[in-house]
């Protein structure tokens, strides 16, 4: 009797074992693992007999729901032929069953029955989406009637109206992947203690970002099909998409504000072209480049913000350095701008004596040329380089403002001056203005001198 009870034991555990193996993603309950399981997180469970042939057709599927939802949602399992006591109990009387087993608010357990179909997408979708339910209603808020499976992230008010984009199954693609933008990417799940302590700081990553990488942030919950498809396994996972998008980078760092955006910008700076140093011909390429300009919907206009620093250099007239003297500053000077392209800098040129209005602003012509400027085009202050304009002088003095440790200066007037309008310099040496010859008969003097005492003198 012994041996056979055994026998019949060894049995059972091989045909569990046949259903879902210790390696496998689903989860083995017990009536001793169980209570303690759905206590402390979701889990889908199905209830099933080894018998069931049923059963046996839906064990592939339910191994693929489990590998889809780890991280996302539980997916257990539980013999209902040797745990009948555990099936009894929550109503089960048929196989398989499926149900999505939670906490009510008091703490009780509870199941919501599966009713759909037994693909591994129809059941993965219908278990997301009663897991955002019952998040949502955690959290007081009501589920869209539209969420079913596809719906965007922005239901569970983590980042509506702010300038995070909300991604979700239906726009991910062609805003991320299909974008040649950079994007910063947070996947997460509205009941995520972890996801709700970052949702500020990615709030104010995105603001601080903008113009560089985009900041977008995907519901898991609803959007069961993009997080699979880039192998979100917890919360929050941040994934960076720099140019290859189909491998995005795992960001593994810190979740304050200045690691996330020291790691944004010097992914973004790598990628980004060496700055245009610009000569200033014109009022518009200061406006557009440097100070900005709000928007004007009768011009057809965007809002352009000003730049953090405009760093302006007054080159020596072309008669006195000649092309090659000229262009070997302009050259120096855009290894210096490749060495800053990830701040908001942006950097002109322009001969000395082109721009008066603006040297009178800036205190620029009294030392000579060249002359190298920073100005805060916001704050109307500025502040000049004193030592010699070469590579390690201009960087040097580019630390200093940039630490606070360098003397400013208000503009001279309380204002920037128009900017008048001046041809480019083609690249070559500048010719010498002759004058022309002139006659001295054209005076009133013409002859030889003294010849006719008749004569008035000047």
């Amino acid at each position: 009797m012994r041996l056979a009870t055994l026998t019949l034991l060894l049995a059972l555990c091989l045909n569990v074992d046949a259903f879902y193996s210790s390696s496998s993603s689903v989860i083995s309950l017990t009536p001793s693992t169980f209570d303690k399981a759905i206590k402390g997180s979701i889990h889908l469970v199905e209830f099933y007999a080894p018998w069931c042939g049923h059963c046996k057709s839906l064990t592939p599927e339910w191994e693929k729901v489990a590998t889809a939802l780890k991280g996302i949602v539980n997916v257990a399992a539980v013999d209902a032929d040797a745990h009948g006591s555990l099936a009894q109990e929550y109503g089960v009387t048929g196989f398989p069953t499926i149900k999505l087993m939670y906490t009510d608010k008091s703490g009780k357990i509870k199941g919501s029955d599966y009713q759909g179909g037994r693909t591994s997408k129809e059941i993965g979708q219908w278990a997301m989406q009663q897991a955002t339910k019952l998040a949502l209603g955690r959290l007081g808020a009501k589920a869209s009637s539209s969420s079913g499976g596809t719906s965007g992230g922005g239901s569970d008010g983590f980042y509506s109206g702010t300038s995070v984009v909300t991604l979700d199954d239906s726009n991910f693609h062609s805003q991320v992947v299909d974008s040649d933008e950079m994007w910063f990417v947070e996947f997460y799940a509205p009941w995520c203690g972890h996801c709700k302590s970052l949702a500020p700081v990615w709030k104010d990553l995105a603001s601080s970002l903008d113009g560089k990488v985009k900041v977008g942030a995907v519901d898991c919950t609803a959007n069961q099909q993009t997080c699979s498809e880039f192998s979100v396994g917890g919360f929050p996972t941040i994934k960076f998409f720099g140019s290859n998008k189909e491998r995005p980078a795992d960001y593994e760092g810190g979740r304050d504000l200045g690691s996330l955006s020291a790691y944004a910008t010097e992914r973004w700076a790598k990628d980004q072209p060496p700055p245009e140093v610009r000569e200033l011909t014109d009022q518009e390429v200061w406006t557009e480049h440097c100070t900005g300009h709000p928007e004007d919907t009768s011009l057809n206009l965007k809002a352009v913000k000003p730049k953090q620093l405009c760093l302006v250099a007054f080159l020596p007239h072309i008669l006195d350095a000649k092309a090659s003297g000229r262009q070997q500053h302009l050259d120096m000077l855009k290894v210096v701008a490749e060495s800053y392209k990830e701040r908001p800098f942006a950097w002109f040129w322009a001969e000395g004596g082109a721009q008066p209005g603006l040297e009178k602003n800036l205190g620029v012509g009294g030392y000579g040329y060249p002359a190298f400027i920073a100005l805060n085009p916001e704050k109307l202050k500025f502040a000049s380089l004193r030592g010699g304009f070469e590579n390690s002088a201009v960087k040097e003095f580019l630390n200093e403002v940039r630490s606070g440790r360098e003397r400013v200066t208000d503009v001279d007037g309380g204002s920037l001056a128009q900017l008048e309008t001046r041809s480019p310099w083609d690249g070559t040496d500048g010719e010498v203005e002759v004058e022309e010859e002139f006659s001295l008969e054209d005076l009133g003097i013409g002859g030889d001198i003294g010849a006719s005492d008749n004569k008035d003198e000047l």
